[in-house]
């Protein structure tokens, strides 16, 4: 049957609003059926639509989708992998296909209302034979972040910035050639995204509409919400901290929690899932009626994963994944043995499955609680060693998300690296055929929980300083009488544990009624200092983490002597440590220098105090180290200034390449000369 209906009401015909539409139903044939839609637009415009359905035009329902638009060629979307249907993502597929199983004399259709003129018997309902089929990957999203290629793709390592151009159709082309499948275009550019089969984002406000929501190539004008938690300390909490001494000396990761909150929710009533709605709604050729959605296709690039699973779990369809944007140089050869010193744990510190595995754990936890997606993404600071097994890594795990990051100094991945990365993970996925998706979400076999407001950091992820601010240093005492630092090396130390043990783990921040299905075993790390441990029915409660089987042998040896002298109204402080290596060479680095050299640091240097909010991690200018390594180990200097008196606390801290630790406090007393006013220094051991 074909039914034909108009527009109803009195309503002024704008341009891109569908005048008149019919629709059609083939004949049932083992259990499904042909549906067309025919649209004629205000402005004359038509485009088609098929769809191959088991009942109802859902989702779960539709086994092959046909679109095409007004003098082009049908185009039949289809999964490159499993040859099933792909379906637009925006997030209005029951809008775009009316769900209905007869032809009822009213639908409701992009916003409006239409009444059905006649009603007559079908001709043929089949889409056209010469449809030109588009595979896509929706499995496999990966794609750089911007429109524009770097000029001159020599890499930066001095803070500055590169020269861009923007990308042209060859560099479109050579892009799907080596496997990057997801782009952003500009009103021009996704014509060429368009016909290279690529989903593409962006693209101005002037897409046809509702044409470009009916390709499944089309992503939307944004892809991701932007760094909600740095959003939240960078715009909501440091403006307070800078100004407010009591705010400063009041935070704790409970009041972090609750604005991370605040903030995440107007992100997502108003922000990026909002942006398609805003941009058709300022269009003179286009009335939405009402009709209102928020884009679902989104994922939440974030550095602080600590926040996927809030994230993930406040609704069932926006965002639909979590992406990990890696902050500053973290890497393997850092950041492993940064938290081996910080913790006092013993991950293997050239081990890059180890940092992955705090990483991915707390993404596809997020993903599993959410029922949703997760991925990754390479940063021009990441160490380079890394890249090409973290993603092939994340892969095996289950990722579907792929990004780069292709701007801004040294965040900045050049072109032709990202091609080399895009192909290099297209011919890994080529020759590593996975399971299917929910499947290896589900892999993990224990969880373990981490008060909500407990974080990792941020550029400083090794260092432990939660959500990125000195006022959540590791020495803070929480409200359970118990420092942060006892907290999360419990977590730590159970991550060790399953790590060593080869048991898959998941992370996640202790939500309220959130419901934990699948896990043989639920490790609780409490605020109070202790872990409960809940697995077959029972549930103990023990007074500190269970800490796996380390390696034996010496940690290296370490001293610490300091000079100083008084400069004006400050202390310029001038710390030496000599480090003696015992069972293993010593090895720590603090990243890429600003010539891109990974230099041997030795030692790792923070400063705490006067008071409790106070602390510093103390980094060398341009990242140049003062170190002279001899055959027994060497020496490694930091300076640092002083203007308050009070009661101070440098940690030294150092690392062989076992995992084995030493750390040293040196306490630092400096008070005012009476008269004078000047600083001096009363050294306390």
């Amino acid at each position: 049957m074909i039914a034909e209906y108009r527009l109803g009401g009195a309503i002024a015909v704008r341009g891109s609003m569908v005048r008149t539409l019919t629709i059609a139903r083939g004949p049932v044939d083992r259990g499904r059926h042909w549906l067309s839609l025919t649209a004629t637009k205000g402005n004359g415009e038509r485009f088609r639509m098929w769809l191959l359905t088991a009942g109802a035009p859902t989702r779960a329902n539709i086994s092959r989708y046909l679109f095409q638009e007004a003098n082009t060629r049908a185009r039949e979307y289809r999964n490159e992998s499993s040859g099933e249907a792909v379906l637009p993502s925006s997030g209005i597929w029951e809008t775009l296909a009316p769900s209905i199983t007869e032809l009822p004399e009213q639908i409701q259709y992009l916003g409006h209302r239409y009444s059905r003129d006649a009603l007559r018997r079908a001709g043929p309902v089949e889409p056209p034979a010469d449809a030109e089929v588009v595979l896509l990957q929706p499995d496999l999203l990966m794609g750089p972040a911007s429109n524009t290629r770097q000029k001159d793709e020599t890499r930066r390592y001095d803070g500055s910035d590169y020269e861009l151009v923007r990308l042209t159709r060859d560099d479109y082309k050579r892009m799907r050639d080596e496997g990057i499948n997801c782009v952003k275009v500009d009103g021009e550019q996704w014509k060429w995204a368009d016909e290279l089969g690529l989903y593409y984002w962006g693209g101005g406000r002037n897409l046809p509409f509702p044409e470009s929501l009916y390709r499944s190539q089309y992503l939307g004008p944004a892809l991701y919400l932007d760094e909600p938690a740095v959003g939240t300390r960078d715009h909501a909490v440091r403006p307070r901290l800078s100004k407010d001494e009591a705010f400063r000396r009041d935070l704790t990761p409970s009041i972090m929690f609750d604005e991370f909150r605040k903030y995440y929710g107007h992100a997502w009533r108003d922000g990026s899932p909002a942006t398609l709605m805003k941009g058709l709604r300022a269009r003179q050729d286009v009335d939405l009626g009402d009709m209102d959605f928020r884009q679902e296709n989104l994922y939440t690039w974030e550095t602080m994963v600590s926040t996927a699973a809030y994230q993930l779990s406040q609704d069932p369809r926006v965002p639909e994944a979590v992406v990990f944007e890696p902050p500053g140089r973290i890497g393997t050869r850092r950041t492993l043995p940064e938290m081996n010193m910080t913790y006092g744990v013993q991950f293997p510190p050239d081990d890059p499955k180890a940092l992955a595995g705090i990483i991915y754990g707390f993404l596809r936890g997020a993903a599993r609680l959410g029922a949703k997606r997760w991925g990754t993404s390479v940063y021009g600071a990441f160490e380079r060693a890394d890249a090409p097994w973290w993603m092939t890594h994340a892969y095996d795990l289950g990722a579907s998300r792929f990004f780069f990051w292709d701007n801004y100094q040294l965040a900045c991945v050049p072109f032709g690296e990202v091609l080399s990365l895009a192909r290099h993970l297209r011919d890994y996925a080529k020759t590593h055929p996975r399971p299917a998706l929910d499947q290896l979400r589900q892999a993990a076999e224990v969880v373990i929980l981490l008060p909500p407001g407990y974080d990792l950091g941020h550029v400083q992820t090794g260092k432990g300083n939660m959500w990125g601010v000195g006022e959540l240093n590791l020495e803070r005492i929480n409200r359970a009488g118990v420092a942060y630092r006892t907290v999360m090396s419990n977590f730590f130390t159970e991550v060790e544990r399953c790590f060593k043990l080869g048991i898959p783990f998941d992370l996640l921040w202790d939500l309220p009624g959130m419901k934990l299905a699948g896990y043989r075993e639920i490790v609780r790390v409490r605020e109070d200092g202790k872990v409960e441990v809940k697995k077959q029915g029972t549930a103990a409660v023990l007074d500190k983490a269970r800490v796996p089987a380390r390696a034996g042998g010496a940690p290296p040896r370490l001293n610490v002597s300091l000079r100083w002298r008084v400069e004006g109204d400050a202390m310029e402080i001038n710390a030496v440590a000599r480090v003696d290596e015992t069972s293993a060479k010593v090895y720590y680095t603090f990243g890429a220098d600003d010539e891109g050299i990974y230099r041997n640091a030795l030692v790792a240097w923070e400063i705490y105090g006067p008071d409790e909010q106070d602390q510093r991690v103390l980094m060398p200018e341009r990242l140049k180290p003062r170190v002279i390594l001899d055959r027994t180990g060497g020496t490694a200097e930091v300076s640092f200034s002083l203007n308050r008196p009070g009661s101070y606390r440098l940690r030294a801290g150092t690392v062989d390449t076992t995992g084995r630790t030493a750390v040293i406090w040196q306490p630092i007393t400096l008070r005012r000369v009476p008269g004078s006013g000047k600083l001096t220094l009363l050294q306390n051991r």
